[in-house]
Order: structure tokens, then sequence, then C-alpha cells
């Protein structure tokens, strides 16, 4: 097999394409870095407004702060602020078994729930694979079968066991 002559003019062989490389990669960068200049500051000019504006802001807010430190104090120790404590402390203490039970009660009725919840989830599920099956069957008398015990699946009653009796849905 006979190798394929070079051509004495081929710009890939005889010459270094190094010096364009450069060129364009010098370009690239300089245009990467006049977007970025230009993507932060030249078409946002409102931007050294914003950073004076928060500037002032931190300082207004450092000064209103600290007046809001000392009313808040002067209000924490007026006697009608100590009144209205006193009596959301005491109303607090008075209900607290109540929200006890109530909440008591809410994690019991989840519970509950949840239970009731599996069991649906279950027979629905059973209920629609058999509603699937009977769509799909070719064969009539398998097809009346089926509708059959779908039938008489859906007139069982379903029992839930709790701790303290059975719940039926």
């Amino acid at each position: 097999m006979a190798e394929n002559p070079v051509p004495d003019n081929d710009p890939v062989v005889s010459k270094s394409l190094a010096p364009h490389y450069v060129l364009a990669t010098v370009v690239l960068i300089a245009t990467l870095f006049w977007a970025l200049w230009d993507e932060d500051y030249g078409q946002r000019p409102w931007k050294f407004f914003q950073h004076e504006w928060k500037d002032r802001y931190l300082s207004f807010l450092s000064t209103a702060r600290s007046k809001s430190n000392t009313s808040e104090r002067d209000v924490e120790s007026s006697s009608d602020y100590q009144a209205l404590k006193n009596a959301y402390d005491a109303s607090t203490r008075e209900s607290a078994p109540r929200v006890r039970e109530i909440n008591d009660r809410l994690r019991d009725l989840g519970a509950k729930i949840l239970a009731v919840q599996n069991v649906f989830t279950d027979r629905r599920a059973y209920v629609s694979a058999l509603t699937y099956s009977i769509e799909t069957e070719t064969s009539a008398s398998s097809r009346q079968h089926k509708q059959k015990a779908l039938a008489q699946y859906k007139q069982e009653i379903a029992t839930v066991e709790f701790s303290s009796k059975p719940t039926t849905i």
C-alpha cells in the first residue's frame, strides 16, 4: 500500500497556526472581561446608588435598633404590659391540660385515620386490579365470574381493629 504524499503547499503541515490561536484566545478573553464588566457595571448604572443606599440604610438601622431596644424595655417595664403578661401566663397555665388533652386526641385520631387509610388503599387497589382484569378478559364466562366476585367483594364489610374497639368502614 502506497503512502499518500503530502503536498508542499498544505497550510496545516507547512505553517504553524499558533499565532492565530493566540490571537483568537486574546480576543475571546478580552471579550469575556468586557462582557463581565458590561453586565455588572455598564448596563446597570444604578448599582452604585444601591450600594450607597445600603450603607446609609444600615447606619440608619443601627441607630433605630438602639432606639427600639430602649422603647421595648420601656414597654416591658410598664404596669399595663406586666398585667397583660401575667394574664397571658395565667391563661396559658389554665388551658395547658385542655391543650394536652386536645393534642392527645388529635394524635389518637391521626393514628386511626392512618389505619383506615391503609385498609381503604388496599381494598381500592384490589378493586382496581380486578376491574382491569375484567376489562382485559377475553372469555365472556370468565368475565362474568370475575364481575360476580367483584360485586361480592364490594358487598363485604371491612373492619379495622383499634386498641379499644373495631371500626367498620
